[in-house]
């Protein structure tokens, strides 16, 4: 799986390096057996335009923090993983003790984990979800490389 990340929105100082976008990469693969190769891509939107995408995929309208469009579910096989969308502002809104590298971190994983065909729906999935996203998430933040 390779990671291509869109974060043109995001001011400089707060923009993720390529390094820490392939230790995300890396620890999925750590942690998510059977990823099939292909391109995932991952894109900082405006709350306008995730609130769009999510009254018109969702039938919900409201801003949300990440949505995800897999394309595995298709059965075509194709380079193309899926899409992962993240509101900034949202993600800004929600970041717990201003760490926003954290809030940013997770909903990556989060999205990734959703194209991957992990849900949250119901609490056997939810339990099988969030402890492989914290796991994740955990690695990433703690990884010599990051320092």
């Amino acid at each position: 799986m390779k990671l291509i990340l869109e974060q043109d929105m995001l001011p400089e100082e707060e923009r993720l390096s390529e390094a820490f976008l392939l230790s995300i990469q890396v620890s999925c693969e750590k942690f998510v057996h059977h990823i099939p190769e292909g391109v995932l891509s991952i894109a900082f939107i405006a709350d306008q335009e995730i609130q769009r995408l999510n009254r018109q995929y969702r039938q919900k309208d409201s801003v949300t923090d990440v949505l995800s469009f897999s394309f595995l579910e298709s059965g075509t096989m194709t380079e193309e993983l899926g899409d992962v969308v993240i509101s900034y502002e949202q993600a800004k809104r929600q970041m717990h003790d201003g760490d926003l590298r954290l809030e940013l971190t997770d909903l990556i994983v989060h999205g990734i984990l959703h194209v991957l065909g992990y849900d949250h729906e119901e609490p056997a999935d939810a339990a099988e979800m969030f402890p492989k996203q914290d796991a994740i998430v955990n690695d990433v933040l703690h990884l010599p490389s990051n320092l």
